[in-house]
């Protein structure tokens, strides 16, 4: 588990500087797909249809756990693919839905909103040239190793999940600007013109994409991410996304404020004068033009403080790049004058970057609360900050305990399949996860495809996972949140930064600086935050990434339906 050590890589000039933005820039927008101009589809060939008998009066098909527990199991086939011992399907994951058998009165349908008898169309979204990600491609996997890892990806999940006999019809579409009135062109494109049933991705720092498709009937995942919760459920059943919404990680948020912050000394600041202090909270966040995130103030500031926490101040700030260095240095000035102690940062990546030069250029070393928004709790980012500053950066995080490039699911998966490492070797993961979502969806929604039965069937999804390397996933209505839950990760783990740790990056760049893992990566769902003294910046049981697979998230072994079997 100890990380590997090595000099830290120089910084050369401001494009390599910022050449790690363009990872989070397409995880705000699940892209997963660049490409160059235009349209250019690609086709998957899904495993096929399988016999059942039986009888059923639901849409969705009948899934191996129900058939067990009513002792149904031998009126229906659920195929070669369905392992008997796991009652999910034959793919190496802990993630593997569940085996499924479509019900002898449910037929395909052969018409709808990018649904024939014999295809589904699929939207990739690339993003425009005036979007920050496409400015920087530069900086990621090739463009023509990005274009090949999606396709095949998809590919493979059309060949070990169910697609009821269609094909999945890839179009990549670039966008045509990342403002407002384009985003929603575009949209209308999609489902107008392309007549799509899902779009992967879209502008990463405008919704109207997503809310105009949503409109108009398209499934988009991956789209949500900038978005709040209350934008999920109005847009219901057509929105969804992988890390949770601000009101949802909220929870776990206040859960770790309230019980292991608040009304305790500042003993982790940078100053001696502000750790001699009791805590003040000051939060700095993201907000659109216009503001979406109202509802999210109001949800904190209730229940903060029906709990007894209220924030000395709170900031907003919009992330127009050129405008970040001057609004920092407002934005600290305002903190220091409302005397914070401990700054409470949920916001994109990029903007920690001008807080924390401003706040040393100000004399000014406060806590540094990282609550998990995208990507600002990765070590690829830590290491941009000014790092006397983010030496006092923890908090929490919704991404799992971290492992080698070549040991995560997606390559892991990939290489299974197909017999060698994927092309696009830094962006993998953000590739394969909406790809996961959506093929999931298409697997238990049965063979009647409509964002109604791709809703159910990601429902009726078992929750998965709750390891240190691999999050609990699930979607639905259950216990954890208070409206039903469009996006797929529901727990969290605490993390700190330690600056003098060397090893790896999220794209395996040596340097040092490294995020890391308390309690080797626990982690808590809603409510289960223990009452207890935070355990930050305590190498006890800290993990800055493990070197192997743990025994208990190994998951079952099986050859290979591929090229490389």
């Amino acid at each position: 588990m100890t990380p590997r050590t090595a000099t830290p890589p120089p910084r050369s000039s401001l494009v390599a500087r910022f050449g790690p933005l363009v990872v989070i820039l397409i995880a705000l927008a699940a892209v997963g797909f660049i490409s160059s101009t235009g349209t250019e589809e690609v086709t998957a060939a899904g495993p096929g249809s399988k016999t059942t008998t039986g009888s059923a009066n639901a849409q969705l098909p009948v899934y191996y756990q129900d058939a067990k527990e009513q002792d149904e199991l031998d009126q229906y086939d659920f195929g070669d693919n369905c392992d008997p011992k796991t009652g999910r399907i034959k793919v190496p994951s802990l993630y593997a839905p569940p085996c499924v058998a479509a019900r002898p009165d449910v037929k395909r349908n052969v018409s709808g909103q990018g649904v024939t008898d014999t295809e589904i169309t699929v939207v990739a979204y690339v993003a425009a040239d005036d979007d920050l990600a496409a400015s920087l491609n530069a900086q990621l996997d090739p463009p023509e190793a990005t274009a090949d890892t999606s396709d095949k990806i998809i590919e493979m999940f059309a060949q070990t999940y169910e697609t009821w006999g269609r094909e999945i019809k890839v179009v990549r579409m670039k966008g045509s600007g990342s403002d407002e009135t384009s985003a929603k062109a575009d949209a209308v494109k999609v489902a107008e013109e392309i007549k799509a049933f899902a779009s992967i991705g879209g502008p990463g720092q405008e919704g109207a994409y997503a809310e105009e498709l949503a409109r108009r009937g398209v499934v988009c995942v991956g789209c949500g991410l900038s978005l709040p919760d209350s934008a999920l459920q109005d847009n219901a059943p057509f929105l969804w996304g992988n890390l949770q919404t601000p009101e949802q990680y909220l929870l776990n948020l206040g859960d770790f404020i309230i019980e292991r912050l608040l009304g305790k000394k500042a003993e982790f600041a940078g100053s001696a004068e502000l750790r001699s202090q009791t805590r003040n909270f000051g939060v700095v966040h993201f907000e659109q033009d216009p503001p979406v995130f109202g509802a999210v103030e109001e949800q904190v500031a209730k229940e903060g403080g029906d709990r007894g926490y209220e924030p000395a101040i709170s900031l907003t700030y919009q992330l127009v790049i050129a405008d970040l260095p001057a609004k920092a240095r407002v934005i600290v000035d305002q903190l220091k004058k409302a005397k914070v102690t401990s700054v409470v940062f949920l916001g994109d990546p990029v903007m920690p970057i001008y807080l924390t030069k401003a706040a040393t250029d100000q004399n000014y070393f406060p806590e540094w609360i990282i609550t998990g928004t995208v990507l600002t709790d990765t070590t690829v980012f830590g290491r941009l900050y000014d790092q006397e500053q983010w030496a006092h950066a923890f908090g929490v995080s919704s991404l799992p305990a971290r492992l080698p490039l070549e040991k995560s699911e997606s390559w892991r998966n990939y290489e299974w399949f197909y017999g060698e490492p994927p092309a696009a070797k830094k962006t993998v993961t953000v590739i394969n996860e909406p790809i996961r979502i959506l093929m999931a969806g298409i697997h238990q929604a049965g063979p009647r495809l409509t964002p109604e039965t791709f809703r159910d069937g990601l429902f009726a999804y078992p929750p998965s996972g709750g390891l240190p390397t691999n999050p609990r996933l699930s979607w639905g209505d259950h216990d954890l949140f208070r409206a039903p839950d469009f996006n797929a990760v529901d727990d969290m783990q605490v993390i700190w930064w330690d600056a003098e740790a060397e090893g790896p990056d999220e794209q395996g760049e040596e340097g040092k600086g490294m995020m890391m893992s308390a309690d080797g990566g626990k982690r808590y769902l809603p409510g289960e935050m223990p009452h207890t003294p935070v355990n930050v910046f305590d190498p006890d049981g800290a993990v800055a990434m493990y070197d192997e697979l743990p025994a208990d998230a190994v998951p079952p072994s099986y050859p290979s339906p591929g090229p490389g079997g």
